[in-house]
């Protein structure tokens, strides 16, 4: 599959890598990306050979979200910015259903964060499952800092339950710019490593995610998503029951049980 914006490859069994290739823009989202990442992630959604996912950028930065010089957006301005109505479903709800489609992806993310993360790149990182980073990256809530709503793409939702109501309302109200070593603390980012350290650390992440069995792996993603809005413990310990059964009757759990059993 040929994509315009990003590069895909899979550098071994198990484990796919999103390069977003527009280095020049400091990897900005523009259209063509849109569709570039739709369609990939149409693909992975069903693909069971690709267990681990892996999100970068070209270059010096991570992504710098919304290009808003992209020149299909200028070319078709007229169209996409004749109402709010018109905004919304040409270019606003194409921006967030990209967030939508990768949190919904049955493999675990992680983002590997090596530079500015701004707007729609920080959205990325925090719909990602794990984010790993350097020094040099950089967390922004640009929108407010351009007459918009701090709320876009998923950040009213994923950054409170990142970092906690206080902190999260502070950073998007503010649009200041949180660097690496605040985001590790508050939670924004699970590891931080040097820089040459980086690819390093993710597939050391990504090798141990391969160790567990797929539909375990899977299950894990998905009791995590649906639990982080359950609305009682009740709910919360039902599906995870369910995933327990499920996973009990698996040759992997069996063979788990014999290992175990032989260590004794």
């Amino acid at each position: 599959m040929h994509f315009k914006t990003l590069r895909f490859e899979q550098p071994e069994s198990g484990v796919g890598l999103i390069t977003l290739n527009r280095p020049e823009q400091l990897n900005a989202i523009n259209l063509d990306m849109l569709d570039d990442l739709h369609n990939l992630f149409y693909r992975l959604s069903t693909d069971d050979k690709v267990r681990v996912l892996v999100i970068t950028g070209e270059g010096r930065g991570f992504c710098s979200g919304a290009d808003l010089k992209d020149p299909r957006i200028r070319q078709d301005a007229g169209i996409m910015f004749s109402s709010a109505a018109a905004h919304l479903v040409h270019i606003q709800k194409r921006y967030a259903d990209r967030i939508v489609e990768l949190r919904r992806l049955p493999q675990p993310v992680i983002s590997a964060v090596q530079g500015p993360a701004a707007g729609g790149g920080f959205c990325l990182a925090l719909a990602s499952d794990v984010v790993i980073a350097t020094p040099r990256a950089t967390f922004i809530a640009s929108f407010a800092n351009i007459g918009l709503s701090g709320g876009e793409l998923g950040t009213s939702y994923f950054l409170p339950r990142a970092v906690g109501k206080v902190r999260a309302s502070e950073i998007l109200l503010t649009g200041r710019t949180v660097g690496a070593q605040e985001a590790e603390r508050i939670g924004i980012v699970s590891k931080l490593v040097g820089e040459s350290d980086l690819m390093n650390a993710v597939m050391e992440t990504a090798h141990m995610m391969l160790e567990k069995s797929p539909l375990g792996l899977r299950l894990t993603k998905e009791t995590l998503n649906q639990n982080l809005d359950a609305p009682s413990l009740e709910a919360a310990v039902e599906l995870e029951n369910r995933n327990q059964s499920i996973c009990c009757f698996t040759p992997e759990f069996f063979k788990a049980v014999e290992r175990f059993a032989g260590k004794k």
